[in-house]
């Protein structure tokens, strides 16, 4: 420890020694050692709470202050302003006295922030990738001076980057911001669950023409998954709910049991049940006179509310669980947990690493409960007599804890939305272009290296037909009227889409988001209370309520992640093998063994199981390849009805033989992508600007992005 500490200024010696750390963890010597070894970006892939960051930044953070540069050194982008705001929180104590400033700049972050720096520029600026995109697009004569001296930028997340449209935006506004301001930074990428860092690693080179070196930590910590197994009967016909009202009432006694006296947080798959979860928590704790504050945190909860709950679970003079989706799975530093507990099986592997990753947040042991709930109220809690989350949350423990594995990012190939998008931000200062010109500036940016030059003119004529784009005789394009008005909206730097919600409002607090209107009377669940509607305001999408004791459903619609194909093979291993688990409590280990036999008797281990009317197919292949073998068979001719119960089984109705069956499906399968795959009611406009794109080209990506032809139908 004592050869890096010795290198650092004497702010970080005084903050290491204030922490009381007596050595620095595997992952920060190996990047320390690197990072002063080779002039390479450097790829930082190790677990939740391992040092990552530190290990980042506190190189940076020395050289900015041995080497000060002239404008902005350091660029920290962050997925989440609130994740911005956390680490702002933990450096700016540590940097205040040091001269190295460090500023968070996003859509939260007041004028007079962004002002002090363009008017002085230095140090660290934490951002979001929409806000560095408007700095490159409105301020276009400012970013040299900006970023002339910019050396390092460092992505946090990486896997929440790598395969979505919005870390394509990122790719491109570095690749812009790099042509604009004459720099060349070094690139640091922080991610807890990269499968393959080959693959992130070269996301994270892009076209810079410097390769990155991976850093991993090879330190050994434990983990360990308990899942136990809760059964909730379904409601008496007769109208007698006692023995269902029992078991639930067991069920939240056992939850609280887990996390009663302790720093906690509930993981669930979706804002309703957090908040039903939450709520019911809360019944028990009151019960039995609970000193734990028990939050809820979603993305539907007002910001007030979310960080009430994060200082909640860091003030170490309160025991504190809170009952979260997504929002917590990121690493913002929440402190030490005593214990982190899963609803139903996670829907990734990755969400299983990450969230098992908030536990032993002080160098300890991680270790998670998954808790699968069987409710025969639900006519899909069980198929074909099989629990498939408890089935599920087996074959993700082997996947992600036994073997380390998580679902690999597929990074869109044909982005032709974010390629308007990319256009428009080239044309808007008003010049204009020829295609010559867009194709060497545009079209050669990293994430559009799949298209060609005949879909990129496809899509400018498409844009000057639809006014988003007037053509010059000359050749020369300008932004038209109706790409003016898209252009100049505010949301026009983001790439994603944001539902607009109606806000509930409690007296001078916004409590958070619905996404239906309410009538005056009704009540709503939100923030883990109930709330009473006494009025509307459709006219700004606003509710006025007050706190009740009543009851309340609150649905929100969100899309869920697909699942992996190896998970689905290893469910059917799962149920294949008569392997005993040793982390399953006893009610799961018998549900197993049940599952077990029920999946031997039904025919659900044949791929191809015999029908009155034709043939059930077991396929065990992911959300991606089920879809693409389901509309493989609806194209067969001789088959009369598909239905598919996604990912699990598809009921083909059919006079054909299983040989006739094969052999069309197999035909259809070996000519590959065409594009009469894709039906008029599929939904081809799933990102922001598909609006603008030509049905041809996204017809084109929906087969090369989210149909997967690679599997051989004989060898299901």
């Amino acid at each position: 420890m004592s050869d890096h500490l010795s290198g650092m200024p004497w702010f970080l010696r005084e903050h290491i020694h204030n922490s009381r750390w007596t050595s620095f963890r595997d992952v920060q010597v190996r990047t320390f050692d690197t990072f002063s070894s080779c002039d390479d970006h450097i790829l930082v892939a190790s677990g939740t709470s391992s040092g990552k960051t530190e290990a980042a930044l506190f190189p940076v953070i020395t050289s900015l202050y041995n080497h000060p540069s002239e404008g902005i050194g350091a660029l920290y982008i962050g997925p989440l302003k609130a994740l911005i705001d956390d680490q702002f929180q933990r450096l700016e104590p540590i940097l205040r006295e040091s001269g190295v400033a460090i500023t968070g700049w996003h859509g939260d972050i007041g004028q007079g922030i962004r002002e002090r720096v363009l008017g002085d520029p230095q140090g660290i600026l934490q951002i979001t990738p929409e806000s560095l995109e408007n700095i490159l697009s409105d301020r276009p004569e400012e970013v040299p001076r900006l970023f002339g001296g910019l050396r390092f930028v460092v992505v946090d997340e990486v896997h929440a980057f790598m395969d979505s449209e919005r870390g394509l935006q990122l790719l491109c506004c570095l690749q812009r911001m790099e042509v604009m301001a004459r720099c060349d930074p070094r690139r640091i990428g922080l991610s807890a669950t990269v499968p393959d860092t080959e693959a992130a690693a070269a996301w994270l080179s892009a076209d810079t023409g410097r390769r990155t070196t991976v850093v991993t930590d090879a330190s050994p910590r434990g983990q360990g998954v308990t899942i136990r197994h809760n059964h909730f009967p379904a409601p008496d016909p007769e109208g007698d709910d006692t023995e269902r009202k029992r078991a639930i009432t067991r069920y939240y006694k056992g939850l609280y049991s887990e996390v009663a006296g302790r720093d906690s947080i509930v993981f669930v798959n979706s804002r309703s049940d957090a908040e039903t979860v939450g709520r019911s928590l809360r019944k028990v704790a009151e019960r039995y006179h609970g000193t734990e504050d028990i939050h809820v945190h979603h993305g539907s909860i007002s910001r007030e509310f979310r960080k009430a709950a994060e200082d909640s679970v860091r003030d170490p003079s309160r025991k504190t669980t809170v009952v979260a989706t997504v929002t917590l799975e990121l690493g913002m530093d929440i402190g030490g947990l005593d214990r982190v507990v899963q609803i139903e099986a996670p829907l990734t592997c990755s969400g299983l690493v990450q969230r098992l990753g908030r536990s032993g947040r002080r160098g300890g042991d991680r270790s998670m409960t998954i808790m699968c709930n069987e409710d025969e109220s639900d006519p899909w809690s069980t198929v074909q007599g099989v629990d498939m989350s408890l089935v599920k949350a087996v074959a993700m423990t082997e996947l992600a804890v036994g073997e380390g594995w998580t679902e690999p990012p597929s990074v869109p190939s044909l982005p032709y939305g974010l390629l308007y998008h990319q256009t428009m931000e080239y044309l808007k200062s008003g010049t204009g272009a020829r295609f010559g010109r867009l194709v060497s500036d545009v079209l050669s940016l990293y994430p559009f290296r799949d298209v060609d030059e005949d879909d990129y003119r496809t899509l400018l004529r498409h844009m000057v037909a639809e006014g988003q784009l007037e053509r010059m005789s000359d050749g020369t394009l300008l932004i038209g009227d109706r790409g003016e008005r898209t252009v100049f909206d505010r949301d026009f730097c983001s790439v994603f889409r944001v539902r607009r919600e109606i806000d509930v409002v409690n007296g001078d607090r916004t409590i958070g988001s619905i996404q239906e209107m309410p009538e005056v009377g009704e009540t709503v669940q939100l923030a883990g209370h109930v709330w009473e509607v006494v009025r509307t305001r459709p006219s700004d999408n606003t509710v006025e309520v007050v706190e009740s004791d009543g009851s309340a459903f609150t649905p929100w619609r969100s899309g869920t992640p697909g699942t992996h194909t190896l998970v689905m093979r290893r469910m059917r291993d799962v149920l294949e093998s008569d392997t005993e688990y040793p982390y399953l409590d006893t009610a799961a280990s018998n549900r197993l063994r049940i599952c077990r036999a029920f999946a031997r008797g039904n025919g659900m281990l044949e791929t191809f199981a015999p029908t009155e009317r034709g043939f059930r197919i077991h396929p065990w292949l992911g959300t991606v390849q089920f879809d693409t073998l389901r509309r493989a068979v609806r194209d067969v001719d001789g088959v009369d009805s598909v239905y598919g119960f996604q990912p699990y089984l598809i009921d083909v109705t059919t006079d054909l033989s299983l040989e006739e069956l094969l052999r069309g499906v197999d035909h259809r399968l070996s000519r590959g992508g065409d594009t009469d795959l894709v039906r008029d009611n599929d939904r081809i406009r799933l990102g922001k600007y598909d609006r603008f794109v030509p049905d041809t080209l996204l017809r084109k990506a929906f087969v090369r992005d989210r149909l997967d032809f690679d599997f051989d139908l004989l060898d299901l």
